[in-house]
């Protein structure tokens, strides 16, 4: 029986936000499929029909063909040796952790664990793990994260039709239409990208008002990508709540009415924070209701209103926007102490950051965490899933500005508006006129007094 990928769509699928036990069960053995995939077409899990072999006496097979297979959980019963399997890491019991797969669990022991790649280990993580059987126990020797695939080879090996969620090409004839266009004109276009746009402080409103007033004379204008918290803090609960988050974003439509050319073909996308108005702080997080927004609505025409995460598409490039403030989540959630890597010259902080990137991508998912310290509709889990990845992810943290590029895949924070007043102008495409091959570029900039 062969396995193959398929779109679910409304259509096919009812979802509820009030899912039953099945669909977390799901939502699990769907991201577990998806890496266990991936990693079978490693060619160091592939087993080979045919191996080469040295042309020396006793003809011993090449280094270069040496391969390992995974073994499931369920076939530790009874054998000894080391054993490398791919599995979730979960916790049964408090404190006592186990690794789990589509067949069994088995309790682990990490005391004598060494972490082999970058990234941080939490639980719900799915990790390869090289370890024997001790008394009932996985004794862990090594243990790291699935390792990642490119966009390119994962679009080859699904097919176009079957990661196309946009369901806007149906045939590779169309996609090269669109890249054709896509080199002619989409050099031109960029996005400035803000996050903790505080609509409640004076002083971001006016730096937001200089912000505008060096676009306005640009031609074609950028995409404006506002990501919240929309205020310094909730007000939902407060008294007059309601009607004060009303009157900021009337606040915000009147500043950019001040630049026609602005309001009238300026193209703007909000993405809610976790303490902006709307439904609890589980993800994803559904747009903020029309009902505080409908002032901006009317005068700016082209301002939507997206949920957390959104994606987007720019010619034939796949965007990922998502507000959350993932890396100090990951350091507090962290089971094993990150790879420490005496050869790379970043530390600190910056360190952190290049883990919680790899975390991300490696698991091919926005929320790689504990689900009680971030809750998720499990019917909507595919929302968070970056398999494919796309070729950007934008994520709004509360960290120092990065702009990283793993697996070809860029990840980048634009820090932090309220704070610093730093934002990020982003070009998805840009032609190098040297050989004629296209990349992305990016500017951190600072509206400074």
């Amino acid at each position: 029986m062969r396995k193959q990928f398929a779109l679910l769509t409304d259509r096919t699928e009812q979802r509820s936000l009030h899912g039953e036990a099945i669909h977390k069960v799901e939502m699990f053995a769907q991201r577990y499929a998806l890496v266990q995939q991936r990693i079978l077409k490693q060619d160091l899990f592939r087993p080979k029909l045919v191996s080469a072999t040295s042309g020396g006496a006793g003809g011993k097979a090449a280094s270069s063909d040496a391969t390992h297979s995974l073994t499931p959980v369920e076939s530790l019963l009874g054998r000894t040796g080391v054993k490398f399997l791919l599995g979730m890491v979960v916790q049964v019991e408090e404190g006592r952790y186990y690794l789990e797969d589509h067949t069994a669990q088995v309790p682990l022991d990490l005391t004598q664990a060494s972490v082999l790649t970058d990234g941080f280990i939490t639980e719900n993580s799915i990790v390869l793990v090289e370890g024997e059987m001790v008394d009932g126990i996985l004794q862990v020797h090594r243990m790291g994260s699935p390792i990642i695939e490119t966009r390119q080879d994962a679009l080859n090996t699904i097919g176009l039709q079957n990661s196309d969620i946009f369901n806007s090409l149906s045939s590779l004839s169309e996609l090269e239409k669109l890249k054709e266009q896509e080199l002619e004109h989409g050099e031109e276009g960029m996005f400035v990208i803000l996050s903790d746009v505080h609509l409640d402080n004076p002083i971001v409103m006016e730096k937001l008002d200089k912000l505008f007033e060096g676009f306005q004379d640009m031609s074609p204008l950028p995409v404006f990508v506002f990501m919240g918290n929309f205020t310094s803090k909730p007000l939902s609960a407060a008294r007059d709540g309601t009607k004060i988050m009303i009157s900021y974003y009337e606040e915000l439509a009147n500043l950019i009415c001040k630049y026609p050319t602005i309001a009238t073909d300026g193209r703007f996308i909000f993405v809610p924070g976790p303490n902006d108005p709307g439904m609890s702080a589980m993800m994803p997080r559904p747009p903020i209701p029309n009902y505080f927004t409908g002032a901006l609505r009317n005068k700016v025409p082209h301002a939507v209103f997206t949920t957390n995460p959104c994606r987007i598409r720019y010619f034939s490039k796949e965007l990922v926007f998502c507000r959350q403030d993932i890396v100090s989540k990951l350091r507090r959630n962290c089971l094993l102490a990150p790879r420490e890597d005496n050869m790379n010259e970043r530390s600190g902080n910056q360190r952190m950051i290049q883990h919680a990137v790899k975390s991300m991508l490696d698991q091919g998912h926005l929320c790689p965490l504990p689900m009680p310290f971030n809750p998720i509709y499990w019917q909507y889990d595919h929302s968070l899933r970056l398999y494919p990845l796309p070729d950007a992810v934008v994520v709004g943290d509360r960290v120092e500005q990065y702009y990283e590029t793993y697996a070809d895949c860029d990840a980048l924070n634009p820090g932090s508006f309220s704070s610093d007043f730093n934002f990020v102008v982003y070009r998805p495409l840009c032609i190098d006129e040297s050989d004629g091959t296209t990349k992305s570029d990016l500017e951190f900039s600072q509206i400074e007094d």
